[in-house]
């Protein structure tokens, strides 16, 4: 009955919205925006690259090479959350297999103990032997 509870209460764990995944997602659009930007300026002659800066809202290429940094810092923190985050979800994944296997047997056992106990009650009378 307690490995059932448990079970339960597991399989409901797993079903959790894995919210480390979203970071990731963003930081990994923002970094790649960035560093296109920081590209696409570095091919540009030196004339152009501040217009190109300003409807990128960024003060400057030593600004916008910052920017990239620290996106690049938040990125590798989200992925070591969602590292974390998925070899959690893997063990709980394990508990939950034996914990489902354990009930498995358990209630095959029970279930062979209750028609043993049945056929044992209701044993049609034998005849006594002289």
């Amino acid at each position: 009955m307690l490995t059932s509870t448990v079970t339960i209460g597991l399989a409901g764990i797993q079903l959790q919205p894995q919210r480390a995944a979203v970071g990731v997602v963003i930081d990994t659009a923002i970094v790649s925006e960035l560093t296109g930007v920081s590209d696409a300026i570095k091919d540009l002659p030196p004339e152009l690259r501040s217009g190109v800066l300003a409807r990128h809202e960024v003060r400057s290429e030593d600004a916008l090479s910052q920017s990239l940094s620290a996106q690049r810092a938040n990125l590798a923190v989200a992925e070591r959350e969602r590292a974390s985050e998925i070899a959690a979800h893997d063990q709980r994944a394990a508990w939950l297999i034996a914990l489902a296997l354990f009930n498995t047997f358990a209630t095959a056992i029970g279930a062979i103990s209750l028609l043993d106990a049945y056929r044992v009650k209701h044993k049609p009378n034998e005849p006594a032997r002289p």
